[in-house]
């Protein structure tokens, strides 16, 4: 993983850990199948949710893409994020930020 593909990921990890018991998350780093993204998170008012991080300049992979359009069409969340601006887009979405609001 490029440095800039990590520091995104560490910082959405630690902008979900900043909601605490309303949001269970983790890095995903091999899940049985490839293709899954590399964060899972889940709210209550979300249901599971995986992101696919890349850096600004990344390109998903077929099966990253495959795996993303499956994940939606049977009901689960699934978005490639490339920059805090699409977090933020992402969890805008989502409702998120409603979420923190409402503590």
């Amino acid at each position: 993983m490029e440095q800039k593909e990590k520091i995104l990921q560490n910082k959405v990890l630690n902008d979900l850990r900043s909601f605490g018991k309303y949001c269970e998350c983790f890095k995903l780093i091999k899940a049985s199948d490839n293709g899954f993204g590399d964060i899972f998170f889940t709210f209550k008012t979300t249901g599971a949710v995986f992101l696919e991080m890349k850096k600004p300049s990344g390109k998903l992979e077929k099966l990253q893409e495959k795996k993303i359009r499956s994940l939606n069409e049977c009901g689960t969340k699934a978005y490639p994020c490339y920059s805090w601006e699409d977090w933020m887009e992402i969890k805008k979405s989502l409702g998120i930020e409603k979420i923190m609001l409402s503590q």
